[in-house]
């Protein structure tokens, strides 16, 4: 035998010596078994839309403003929409660049973790269900949006509408529908535009409770009764009180980073005065931008109606019932009459969708029998088809949304104006 044979005989007895030194057999075979059954592949899909969001976070600090702007808005000089959470930020005499930064991150991340921990059973279980999560938290529309619009008020009504949701499917009785009243009117009052933005999910949920016979439909009709009269009192109570001139400036005094007036004159605005001022929001270079990315977006727009209406058929609802159920989804497109920010709205209305689809897959009981119609199947069934893996990719490679556009066509702009 040569010399190097010896030696590498010896090196890999001495590897063997210190691996029985330091991991006796027991251990060694639970390690083993433990690594083999863990499957990283599928772990890649349980952690996709979190680390999307770290790829996105802060894409655009500078140039945006207006949503931190929110949060000089207080109850100083009384009631004001959009106010609460400027109210509770007041605490803090002066909220530096850096600090409003930290604020964003930590909302940003805790509605990922409130995200996680209620889908968690989807997310970690089988590989066909960390693929349908991957697929509905990773799009364009959902956290990595989010993530790209960290800093806007969007963010904390999101936490207001998965708190709410959450309960209310989770307990599906009166307490439920009480703690999602409560969430809605807190999501009112940090922004009214949650009214059509998020509120059509519970609307949706609780239809769903009612269709199941698990609610009333009398304490239905109350809680949105009650919701309404709050959405109406605020509006109605809610316009800037004084001069914007002044907030501006004592906001100003605050902080380092710039505000963005445009926040204090909207909320001095009456309504004729606002859709004037949209009106002109709307350029051909906006429009066009809109109309190339809903383009783009066909694909994930055919999965997700796709998957719910497939989830309509096996809740067995009828057809007026499914019917109904798209059109209050799409109570978000309303607000393009208010904003320019058309995206945020389609973002809003996927949101909830998917919400709808994971709730009601995480509610559905499981079926053992192969002759009873399965929900969770006939949702994951479509992730186990090529055609998955190319919606996915193609969806990831268009990047969030934003406000009129997505981040793609945004990079594609900056490289063709140099």
């Amino acid at each position: 035998m040569s010399t190097r044979a010896t030696v590498q005989e010896e090196d890999f007895r001495y590897a063997l010596d210190v691996e029985s030194a330091h991991f006796p057999a027991s251990s060694r075979g639970w390690f083993q078994g433990r690594l083999h059954n863990r499957d990283f592949a599928s772990l890649g899909f349980s952690l996709l839309p979190f680390f999307l969001c770290l790829t996105f976070l802060g894409g655009n600090l500078a140039g945006r403003t207006y949503g931190p702007s929110h949060w000089f808005a207080t109850y100083q000089h009384g009631f004001l929409r959009r106010a609460l959470v400027g109210e509770v930020l007041s605490r803090i005499g002066f909220l530096s660049t850096r600090l409003i930064l930290c604020i964003e991150l930590a909302t940003v991340a805790l509605a990922c973790l409130l995200t996680a921990l209620a889908f968690r059973r989807i997310l970690f279980g089988s590989l066909a269900e960390r693929r349908l999560a991957a697929f509905l938290l990773a799009a364009p529309a959902f956290l990595p949006h989010m993530a790209f619009m960290d800093g806007e008020l969007d963010n904390f009504l999101y936490l207001a509408i998965l708190l709410g949701a959450f309960a209310l499917i989770r307990l599906g009785n009166l307490a439920g529908l009480a703690i999602a009243t409560v969430c809605t009117i807190v999501g009112l009052l940090i922004h009214e535009a949650f009214a059509l933005m998020f509120y059509p999910l519970i609307l949706v949920l609780a239809a769903d409770l009612v269709h199941r016979h698990r609610l009333r439909i009398q304490w239905v009709a109350a809680h949105f009764v009650l919701v309404l009269a709050s959405f109406l009192a605020i509006v109605h109570f809610g316009k800037l009180p004084g001069d914007p001139g002044q907030w501006i400036n004592a906001a100003q005094q605050r902080t380092d980073m710039r505000i963005d007036g445009t926040v204090f004159l909207v909320l001095e605005c009456s309504l004729r005065e606002q859709l004037n001022f949209v009106r002109h929001l709307y350029t051909l270079k906006v429009v066009g931008s809109i109309l190339l990315t809903l383009a783009l977006s066909i694909p994930y727009g055919i999965v997700l109606w796709r998957l719910a209406r497939t989830a309509c058929v096996y809740r067995r609802y009828s057809i007026a019932h499914a019917r109904w159920l798209l059109v209050v989804f799409a109570a978000p497109l309303g607000l393009s009459l208010l904003g320019h920010d058309v995206m945020r709205w389609l973002s809003a209305m996927c949101i909830n969708v998917s919400l709808f689809l994971l709730l009601i897959y995480r509610s559905t009981p499981r079926v053992d029998s192969s002759d009873t119609p399965d929900l969770h199947k006939a949702l994951t069934a479509w992730t186990s088809l090529p055609v998955y893996a190319a919606t996915l990719l193609y969806v990831l490679a268009l990047g969030p949304w934003g406000i009129a556009g997505n981040r793609l066509l945004s990079n594609i702009g900056s490289m063709l104006g140099r």
